[in-house]
Parts: structure tokens; C-alpha cells; sequence
């Protein structure tokens, strides 16, 4: 079904390509060409003239025909019945009034009405400005037919306000496709007729046709370039999901063969174009039918170049787009990634004498090109100077890379995920790389290569898809086996959530009571409950909620709660929330509080994987390696999600005083998000 898909729609927008491209060239390019030879009225134009309009007529009998077989595809595919099911009445008519799909059908199946009827009508209008407003007519309706396709395309199901934007880059990247793609084949037509008469007339309209094409295309191509960007940036996101993906590759393989169409429309700018006008004012029958010859041959090429362009983008209409693809499979043995290299002058120096190498070779490359007479040595010099100097400072960037790099965790960055990553590394990684993930288990002392120090900044330069290949495959020439037949996937991504949680905490040694300016440590979600039927997540609170989170021993917090329950009228102003979550087993925890923090929301459900994995987050300076669990520890979390100061009795004044802890509060309040909201994922 999916290859008659991919057929249906290449159809489709083969002939609305072609409809476009028939109009727009005998509005733009013919008719101006004929009437600057005084040619307009003749029969020649009029021939002219019906072969268009029959090449019009025949894209709107195909855009019909594809139009009832996508819909007949396309209920087969939503109702989950085979083809031959596919024609049930019922189903279709759920179809067209209960889908986007089928709303968007009927409004081109009107579209495609009208225009079908004009041109039924069309010999009735004599030349004037009633032809030239049934022409026009012809094209509106058929870039008409065109616009509304977009809203059943992949621009339609974008989020946010970036969906207006991606609408409207969509849909005149199809319409660039139409006048130029579509273009093609008049201009071929045109071509043939003037190589067949090569006449005064038809040599005149072939010249001016070529010259005015030739502007329309660089145009177009230049606006196909902008909204090519622009949708590659909506639908693909970035280099990982450009080469690891099916959308990536079918992208990528439609660029290579662009580049070769505007290859050959350059050479027909820059070579035959010069040479045709320069050969009309004198030239014999027979250099001028060799010119045309090679001119329309090359725009034959470049058709068929935009007919398989076509069918590419048939097949990535029904390709998931790579921005939504979690999982790319990266294909390179390596990735370039400058922090890890840790670039200093050593690394700066080269890189710049490859970049004046590179201009130079730019520079002579340039001048291969425009000379009046081309230099093709120095043309090849050039490149060869461009490619050679721009990969070698490439490997001072590049570290090792593996097909799951890029991988995004099928889990997310969550207390439940860290919690059971706890237990599996205590089960299975603590032995070697120790408990506190010093890389000083009790099995490091046997091995010929210490283990890793996994509280190290280095666990964070790499990301989750590294750890994940480490985790499966091991590590090559190290002790380090992999997991694949102890752990399933998922309990790798749990293991892999903790991992990061324990290198943040090492790094966040230095937090203290007063904020800290640069926002960065994650805090990991949790869902919790404070009553019946008052669950939440600490997400929901992202944009509009202070958490000051508060874990609490009793008996021997009861002083502070009591103190922060009466300082609830004065955070309360400031859009702070106080959680409070028991250290120990929240059984009859009420009935010990009793009304002494009534104005505080005490977690229940949920705070024995909150306090696992918030205590991961107790590392101090005061202590060498892992702190004993405090009884009583407190967290300050922005409204972006993040951990910004920590206060742990005992360590200095601290929050012990109220107006201490609303100060840092306050400056929370008011500070402007500095950051990008946290990802639900590590990275």
C-alpha cells in the first residue's frame, strides 16, 4: 500500500506541477515573447496557446483520477481495511466529514470543479484582456488547488505559533516547484516548435522565452532554497536526524539530485543562453538549430530530473518526519563536538590557517568561473584546496561515535526512572565503579584498567546514546562488558537517568543558600499526591510555580515545619509552593503533623523515589566523597525546572531564618527566564 501510495501522490503533484507550470509560463514567458516579435495575434501563438491548454486539460483529468484513488488509499488506511474494502460508501463519507483529510478533499474537489469548467469555456473568450483574466484565472485556481494540499500535508500538524509560518513557506515552496519544474516542459514544448521552424518569428520568441525563463528560474530557485530551509528546520531539526533517519536519507537524496538540475540550468544561463543570442542576429539555420537542439535537450534533462524529484517528495509526504523520530541511527564512526576536545590555541591555530586556506581556495575557484574564457584547472584546483583544508582540522574536533548517539531515551528524566537506575547500578556497576561512582569498587584493584570515574564532567560531555552503546556493546579494549542479555532497554535508560543524576550532583557540590546565578542543574520530575485525588507532577508547575522542595525527618524537623507553616502568608505572594516530603515512611504522617503544617502540602504517594533520588543530590563541600543522608534537607526549584540553592541545616545561617530564605525566593520571583526550558530527556 505504501508503494501505490507514493505512486498516487507523485501523480497528484506531477499534475499540479504541470498545471501551474502551463499557465504560469503562457502568462510570464510565452505571451510577452510573442507580442515583443509582434507574434500575438498570429496563429502561431494560438497554437501555442491550445497546446497549453490541452496540457492544462490533461493535468486536470489526472489531478482528478489520483485525487479519487488517495481517497479511496486513504480510507483504507484510516479504517484499517484492505483495498478491495476500501470503496464502502460508509467509510468514505466518515472520511470526507469526520477527518482533516476529507474536509481538505472536498474543498480541492471544488477547486478542481471551477477550473475544469473554465477551460471548457475557455474558447469562447477572444484574445484581450477577457484571455488574458481567463488565463489568469486558470493559474489562481490552480496554485489555489495546490495551497489547500498543504493543509493535509506535515505543516499542518505543527505546534505552537511556528505553524502559520511553516503553512505559508510550504505552500509557496510548491508553488517555486510549479512556475519552475512545471516550466519545463512549455519551455521544451516552445523549443521544439522554434527548432522545427526556425523562422524570424519563432527564432525572436525563442530568444526572448529563454531570456525570461532563465530570471524566472533563478528566482524561483532562490525562493525553493528559502523554504527548503526553512521546512528542513521544522521537519528535521538537525544533522543526526538529516543522516539517521528515513526522512533524512529520502531529503538528502533529493538535494543530490537538485544539484544536478541547477547545474544544468546554469550551464543553460551561462553557456547556450550567450551563445543562442549571440548566434540570432547572424547566425546560419544550421548553428542555431544545433543550439536549440542542445538547449531543449538540456531542459528535457532537467524535467526529467524534476520528475524523480517528484516522486521523492511523494514518498516523504507519508514518511514520518525526522524531528520525530527519537531514535536516529547515526552512520559515522565519529562526531565533531569542540567541548570534548577541549579546544585551546593548539587546536585554534590550525583551524584558522585551514580556514584562509579554504578562501584561498575559494578564491581561485572563482576565478576559474568567471573569467570570460574558463579556467577548468584552476576550477578543479580550487576544490581540491576547499575539500583537502576543510577536513583536516576536522579531526581535532572529532570524537568516537556509535549508531545510538543520538538516541533519545525512551524514558524520561524522572525520579521513578533514577530511583530503579539506583538499584540496578548498586546491583550491577557498584562492584567496579563503586558505590559513590568513584570508579573504586571492590573489583577495581583486580582490573587492568581503572574504571571510570562516573561522577566526572566527562559522564555529561557524552551523551545518553553513548552510555547507552557502552551499556549494551561494552567497551572495546576496556574491562567494561555490555548489558544487552542482563538489562532490557528500558532498565538501560534507567540506569543511564541515574548515571546523570550523580555526575549533576558531583558537579553540584558548590550549591548553597543563595541562588545560583546560572541556571543549569536539572530537576528531576516526580509525581506525587498530597491527598486523595490531588495528584501531580512537578512539570505542571514549570512557568508559573517556585517549588521550595523541603525533605523532613520527624520528630526532629517539627520546629522548622511549624516555622515554615507560619511563614505561609509571606510566600505565598511570591508564587511559591512549599512541598514537604517525609525521609522516612509516610504512614500516619498526618496524624503526627497534626495542624502544624496545615498550610503546607505534605507528599505522600510517590516520596519514596523522590527522597532516593533527591538525596543523590546531598554532596557537599564539607565532605570528602559521600555524605551520611541528612535528616532534613531543603531545595529551591525555579519556574523552568531548575535547582537553583540547597540549604542543609547545619552548614552555616542558611534558611534558618525566614527573611533569609523569601530573599532568595524573591529573587527567583523576579528574575527573567536565562535558560531553555529543561528537556523531559537527558541528553
Amino acid at each position: 500500500m505504501t508503494g501505490l501510495m507514493i505512486v498516487i501522490r507523485f501523480a497528484h503533484l506531477g499534475a499540479l506541477t504541470l498545471l501551474i507550470g502551463a499557465f504560469a509560463f503562457l502568462l510570464l514567458i510565452a505571451r510577452p515573447a510573442f507580442k515583443k516579435w509582434g507574434g500575438e495575434q498570429s496563429t502561431d501563438f494560438r497554437g501555442f496557446d491550445d497546446l497549453m491548454a490541452r496540457l492544462a486539460g490533461w493535468s486536470v483529468v489526472i489531478t482528478c483520477v489520483s485525487a479519487l484513488a488517495w481517497l479511496w488509499v486513504q480510507t483504507a488506511i484510516i479504517t484499517g481495511r484492505p483495498l478491495t474494502e476500501g470503496l464502502d460508501i460508509n467509510a468514505i463519507w466518515s472520511v470526507l466529514t469526520r477527518t482533516q483529510f476529507g474536509a481538505i478533499w472536498q474543498l480541492r474537489l471544488g477547486l478542481v470543479t471551477l477550473l475544469g469548467g473554465l477551460l471548457v469555456f475557455r474558447d469562447r473568450e477572444p484574445h484581450g484582456w477577457d484571455w488574458l483574466a481567463l488565463r489568469f484565472e486558470g493559474l489562481l485556481l490552480g496554485a489555489s488547488l495546490t495551497i489547500a494540499l498543504v493543509g493535509a500535508g506535515h505543516a499542518a500538524a505543527t505546534q505552537g505559533p511556528a505553524l502559520f509560518g511553516h503553512l505559508v513557506a510550504d505552500a509557496v515552496h510548491l508553488l517555486a516547484t510549479g512556475v519552475w519544474l512545471g516550466g519545463l516542459v512549455p519551455l521544451a514544448l516552445l523549443l521544439t516548435q522554434a527548432r522545427r521552424r526556425l523562422d524570424a518569428l519563432w527564432a525572436g520568441v525563442a530568444r526572448a522565452a529563454t531570456i525570461r525563463f532563465s530570471v524566472l528560474g533563478l528566482i524561483s530557485v532562490a525562493t525553493l532554497a528559502v523554504t527548503g530551509i526553512v521546512n528542513a528546520l521544522m521537519l528535521v531539526g538537525g544533522v543526526p536526524q538529516l543522516v539517521g533517519t528515513p526522512y533524512g536519507g529520502l531529503l538528502l537524496l533529493k538535494l543530490s539530485l537538485l544539484l544536478p538540475l541547477v547545474a544544468i540550468a546554469a550551464v543553460n544561463l551561462l553557456r547556450i543562453k550567450p551563445q543562442l543570442l549571440a548566434a540570432l542576429p547572424a547566425g546560419s539555420e544550421d548553428a542555431l538549430a544545433q543550439l536549440l537542439h542542445r538547449l531543449r535537450r538540456n531542459v528535457i534533462g532537467e524535467s526529467c530530473l524534476g520528475a524523480a524529484i517528484l516522486l521523492i517528495v511523494g514518498a516523504l509526504g507519508i514518511t514520518a518526519p525526522a524531528r520525530h523520530i527519537l531514535q536516529p541511527s547515526w552512520p559515522f564512526p565519529f562526531r565533531l563536538n569542540v567541548e570534548i576536545s577541549r579546544a585551546s590555541s593548539a587546536t585554534w591555530v590550525p583551524l584558522g590557517m585551514a580556514s584562509l586556506g579554504i578562501v584561498l581556495g575559494i578564491a581561485v575557484v572563482s576565478y576559474g568561473i568567471f573569467r570570460r574564457r574558463h579556467r577548468p584547472w584552476a576550477i578543479a584546483v580550487g576544490l581540491v584546496l576547499v575539500a583537502g583544508l576543510g577536513v583536516l582540522p576536522l579531526r581535532t574536533f572529532a570524537v568516537d561515535a556509535y549508531p545510538t548517539t543520538y538516541h533519545r531515551p525512551a524514558v524520561r528524566y524522572h525520579a521513578i526512572s533514577v530511583a530503579n537506575g539506583a538499584r540496578l547500578y548498586e546491583q550491577h556497576c557498584a562492584v567496579c565503579h563503586g558505590v559513590s561512582g568513584y570508579g573504586d569498587g571492590p573489583a577495581a584493584a583486580s582490573l587492568n584498567r581503572r574504571p571510570a570515574d562516573l561522577t566526572a564532567k566527562h559522564t555529561t560531555d557524552h551523551t545518553a546514546g553513548d552510555l547507552f552503546w557502552w551499556l549494551t556493546h561494552g567497551i572495546r579494549g576496556s574491562p567494561m562488558p555490555g548489558f544487552k542479555d542482563l538489562l532490557d532497554e528500558e532498565e538501560r535508560w534507567d540506569v543511564i537517568n541515574f548515571l546523570r543524576a550523580l555526575s549533576a550532583a558531583e558537579q553540584g557540590r558548590t550549591m548553597g543558600p543563595l541562588v545560583d546565578p546560572d541556571p543549569w542543574f536539572v530537576a528531576p520530575d516526580f509525581s506525587f499526591g498530597v491527598g486523595v485525588g490531588q495528584g501531580a507532577t512537578l512539570n505542571e508547575h514549570r512557568g508559573r510555580t517556585i517549588i521550595h522542595l523541603v525533605f523532613f525527618t520527624l520528630p526532629g524537623s517539627l520546629s522548622r515545619l511549624e516555622q515554615l507553616d507560619g511563614s505561609w502568608g509571606q510566600t505565598r505572594p511570591t508564587g511559591a509552593r512549599v512541598l514537604a516530603v517525609p525521609m522516612l515512611e509516610p504512614t500516619q504522617i498526618y496524624r503526627k503533623l497534626g495542624m502544624r503544617a496545615a498550610n503546607l502540602s505534605v507528599v505522600i504517594d510517590g516520596s519514596q523515589e523522590i527522597v532516593e533520588t533527591y538525596t543523590l543530590f546531598r554532596r557537599t563541600l564539607a565532605f570528602e566523597g559521600l555524605p551520611p543522608i541528612f535528616p532534613h534537607m531543603e531545595f529551591l526549584i525555579d519556574r523552568q525546572g531548575y535547582i537553583r540553592a540547597r540549604w542543609i541545616p547545619g552548614e552555616g545561617q542558611g534558611w534558618a531564618e525566614i527573611p533569609r530564605l523569601l530573599k532568595e525566593v524573591e529573587r527567583l520571583a523576579t528574575e527573567a527566564p536565562r535558560a531553555p526550558a529543561p528537556e523531559e530527556h537527558v541528553h
